[in-house]
C-alpha cells in the first residue's frame, strides 16, 4: 500500500495564489487539508487539521510570523514553512526564532518546492 499524501495547511491572503499552490501541491502527491487567508484562521486550522507542514505568508492579516509562532507552541509535530516574497533578514530570523523549520521563496518553481516539503518530512 502506498504512503498516505502528506497533508498541507496554505495561509496567505491572496486567493488566487493559494488555488495555485493547491493544484502545485496536489499535482506532486500533497493533499491540502484548508486554505487560509489570516493568521489566526491558520492557527485555528492547524489545530483542527494538524496537518504535516503549514505553509504560512509572512505578511498576511494577523501575520505569519506570529501564526507561526502559535503554530509552533500548540501543535509541535507540525512543521511550519514560510513560503514568502519577502527576502529581509530580520523576517528570516525572526522565523526563525517562532519555530519555523524553513523559508523559502513564491518564486520557487512547483517541483523544487514539493521536493523541499518532502525533505522536511524525512
Amino acid at each position: 500500500m502506498p504512503d498516505a499524501a502528506p497533508v498541507v495547511l496554505l495561509a496567505d491572503d491572496h486567493a488566487l495564489l493559494r488555488g495555485e499552490l493547491r493544484l502545485d501541491l496536489e499535482e506532486h502527491g500533497f493533499r491540502v487539508c484548508a486554505e487560509v487567508g489570516s493568521g489566526q484562521e491558520a492557527l485555528d486550522a492547524a489545530v483542527r487539521e494538524r496537518p504535516a507542514i503549514c505553509l504560512l505568508d509572512v505578511d498576511m492579516p494577523g501575520g505569519g510570523i506570529e501564526a507561526a509562532r502559535a503554530i509552533a507552541r500548540r501543535v509541535p509535530e507540525t512543521r511550519v514553512v514560510m513560503l514568502t516574497v519577502s527576502r529581509d533578514e530580520e523576517h528570516v530570523r525572526a522565523a526563525e526564532q517562532a519555530g519555523a523549520v524553513a523559508y523559502l521563496l513564491k518564486d520557487l518553481p512547483a517541483d523544487r518546492l514539493a521536493a523541499a516539503l518532502r525533505k522536511l518530512l524525512d
